[in-house]
């Protein structure tokens, strides 16, 4: 594979050749190699076709999934991407990135990107859209930041899990398919009514649910209390359709990820 490609090393080295040539050959996309200018070493790239950002714009749902999955070659990193729905409920995506690392800054720099993308397509208004995240502090920083006004829902899988972790581990003797399941219902209420019914009745048998209910903000994960129309989203499942997707390749040298993911596009 080396006598073909090179090594990792070199695979890194030609990322900077192929965000040169998107900006040649793709007008108005968007292609950055970021380089660390006291090493020399890789740090980020962004990079986010025009033609996707007109697809998403024009013929998706106003939907966007925030998803991340990590890089298992020898320098390792993480891919960030967002991705939609189609009008068929089909994967959509529309930008990605390789990291060094996840964390808030890197997702800022991430979501800064998107956000410049999506403004320099057309004159839209950023609070047009519905984000989706796995509640990762650098997502919600960066999208409350960059995208004011915006809303933004929770993965209801990633809450019941931290539900069961933050809560029923302290109530050893109760039957957690059954309080999972009364939490769910409490997402899934469409009445405040109801919500608050289920809500009250797992605060009754497990009183230190309350703080995790409050600082989860219900606000974003209940039918009842969110503003705007998810669309019947309630769940990761486009998100982990596109990791599964890529998973396979992420043991590859960065070049051949990048050859992969854009030949399945």
């Amino acid at each position: 594979m080396h006598d073909i490609h090179g090594t990792e090393k070199e695979c890194y080295d030609r990322l900077r050749w192929y965000c040169h040539a998107i900006r040649e050959t793709n007008p108005s996309s968007v292609a950055e190699c970021e380089i660390d200018p006291v090493t020399s070493e890789f740090k980020r790239l962004f990079i986010c076709f025009h033609a996707c950002v007109v697809g998403f714009l024009t013929g998706c749902m106003p939907l966007i999934f925030l998803d991340e999955t990590h890089i298992k070659n020898k320098y390792k990193g993480c891919i960030l991407v967002t991705v939609s729905k189609d009008v068929n409920d089909d994967l959509f995506k529309i930008d990605y990135s390789v990291v060094d690392a996840e964390n808030d800054a890197n997702w800022k720099w991430f979501c800064c990107h998107l956000r410049s993308a999506l403004i320099s397509c057309q004159s839209i208004l950023l609070n047009e859209f519905t984000f989706f995240s796995d509640r990762y502090p650098g997502i919600m920083k960066a999208v409350e930041q960059l995208f004011m006004g915006s809303h933004h829902s929770y993965y209801l899988r990633h809450l019941v899990d931290n539900f069961v972790k933050q809560v029923l581990r302290s109530y050893p003797k109760h039957n957690k398919k059954h309080w999972s399941s009364v939490f769910k219902k409490a997402a899934y209420a469409p009445s405040l009514q109801e919500h608050e019914q289920h809500i009250n009745n797992i605060i009754y048998f497990m009183p230190l649910a309350r703080g995790f209910i409050v600082q989860s903000h219900p606000q974003s994960w209940t039918n009842a209390l969110f503003l705007d129309d998810r669309w019947g989203v309630m769940n990761d499942n486009i998100a982990d359709c596109w990791n599964n997707w890529v998973k396979p390749a992420r043991y590859l040298p960065i070049w051949l990820w990048w050859i992969t993911y854009a030949c399945r596009s």
